[in-house]
């Protein structure tokens, strides 16, 4: 079985085990108790062992990372993790078989190099993540980091010697995966049937919902049908300077803050008035009840005076900052009055990362009536342009600055073509025919094999 050498993880396993040995290690006569054959090949007590016991401490490892516990000395578990052992390591005998059956381990001398090759380097990225992650290397020279990170990988058991072994299992591996699959392909066929589900299940997806279809458009999505009323448009976002932005900030803290004072002062007045509603309070209740009530709703008030107070604050700051910008918002629409070229301009001037670079700078947001994962300000001034080319008045936002806005195309309805998915649907397909073959052939393999494997799990105990 190919050893792990995933150093963080191995590394990480080491300091969450330190002091703790599930299994006592065996004497040398005992590790070499035959578990399992098939032919020649032999798998030792010592390795299934090495295996469980790494099985059982990686899943204790990973269960404490998300908080859960998980027992590594569960009979039960023992059980579980011995078994899936075994199926891998009767995998590995049956694919080493085929390997050697088709001659696959004769290797040649670029194949020996390319393994070499391998082996170096994943061995020094695994000394590389030990110099990188471990305060101790500082003001050690680059010889004697590499020293010390050796001296720390290998006491994990992994050395060249297993990054080697490593690297020529992988590279078998993928030799006899790509012999077995080297005849799949996909036909035209598959390609449109397909494609026509996806377009069938995008067009229910989004037909009545072009807001969801825009959102997911703007992130990238590859999306088979587009619904009707969805529209393309880009905009020169003019930023509030950062000074008046970090007052908006602070100044909607305020109001929040207030917002929520207010919330909790009419719930006191609605518990106290619950009880007065009651008809089985009693006096003594109601007594009470109406003094939280007086005291609630003075409460009330004077929350409600500086949820007004902070608004009001909150809104002359917003004032002050669109004042700030209304000279540069302006400017910008002087020139594209002037006929300046939109895309350069937008280029130059807007603030909007989204405007700067990737699909949505070169095509434009999807903007739909009907989104909300956008500004409400700005997909109403959007959807407010009446034909392509139109550009909006600097526009209020709700939180950035002004928007001018450009709508520059409509969305298409109807199904995507085919000739633009066709290649990623064949890569797709490909991909899920080929691991279905050589998974059937693997599967074969070892039911070819099941009659010939000897195994003696009692030997395990």
């Amino acid at each position: 079985m190919q050893k792990k050498s995933l150093l963080a993880l191995a590394l990480a396993l080491t300091l969450f085990l330190t002091g703790c040995t599930l299994v006592q290690k065996d004497p040398v006569v005992d590790a070499a108790t035959e578990i399992l054959r098939l032919g020649d090949a032999v798998v030792t007590k010592g390795e299934v062992q090495e295996q469980v016991d790494y099985q059982l401490n990686y899943m204790a490892y990973l269960y404490s990372m998300y908080g859960y516990s998980y027992d590594p000395t569960s009979a039960d578990n023992i059980a579980d993790v011995r078994n899936s052992v075994i199926d891998s390591f009767k995998t590995k005998l049956v694919t080493d078989a085929k390997i050697k059956e088709m001659g696959l381990d004769q290797l040649t001398e670029e194949e020996q190099a390319e393994i070499q090759e391998k082996a170096e380097s994943t061995y020094q990225d695994n000394l590389d993540y030990i110099i990188s992650d471990n305060e101790e290397m500082e003001g050690l020279t680059d010889e004697e980091k590499n020293a010390k990170a050796k001296e720390q990988l290998e006491s994990t058991g992994y050395t060249m010697e297993t990054a080697l072994e490593d690297a020529k299992e992988t590279l078998l591996s993928d030799k006899l995966r790509q012999e077995i699959i080297k005849d799949v392909a996909v036909t035209e066929e598959e390609i449109q049937a397909d494609f026509d589900e996806k377009v069938a299940s995008a067009k229910e997806t989004y037909e009545n919902s072009a807001g969801t279809w825009a959102s997911a458009a703007n992130n990238g999505t590859t999306l088979y049908y587009t619904p009707a009323g969805v529209r393309f448009v880009k905009q020169i976002l003019v930023k509030f300077t950062d000074e008046d932005q970090e007052k908006i900030d602070a100044a909607q803290t305020v109001v929040t803050d207030a917002q929520t004072a207010v919330t909790a002062a009419e719930s006191k007045v609605n518990d106290a008035q619950a009880i007065l509603d009651d008809e089985a309070a009693t006096e003594e209740d109601r007594t009470a009840a109406e003094d939280d009530k007086t005291a609630a709703e003075a409460e009330l008030a004077a929350a409600q005076a500086a949820l007004e107070s902070a608004q009001a604050e909150l809104d002359a700051a917003r004032e002050t900052a669109f004042a700030n910008i209304d000279a540069e918002a302006d400017a910008i629409l002087a020139q594209i009055e002037e006929g300046a070229d939109w895309d350069t301009l937008m280029a130059e001037k807007t603030q909007d990362p989204g405007m700067q670079s990737g699909l949505t700078s070169e095509r434009g947001y999807a903007v739909s009536a009907d989104m909300t994962s956008f500004d409400s300000a700005f997909v109403d001034a959007a959807m407010a342009l009446e034909k392509i080319g139109d550009v909006s008045p600097k526009t209020r936002g709700n939180s950035y600055g002004y928007y001018i806005i450009r709508y520059v195309a409509d969305a298409v309805e109807g199904p995507i073509a085919l000739d633009e998915v066709k290649e990623s649907i064949a890569s797709s397909l490909l991909s899920t025919k080929q691991d279905e073959a050589y998974t059937a052939a693997e599967q074969s393999w070892l039911a070819d094999a099941e009659s010939q494997f000897k195994l003696d799990m009692n030997a395990l105990n």
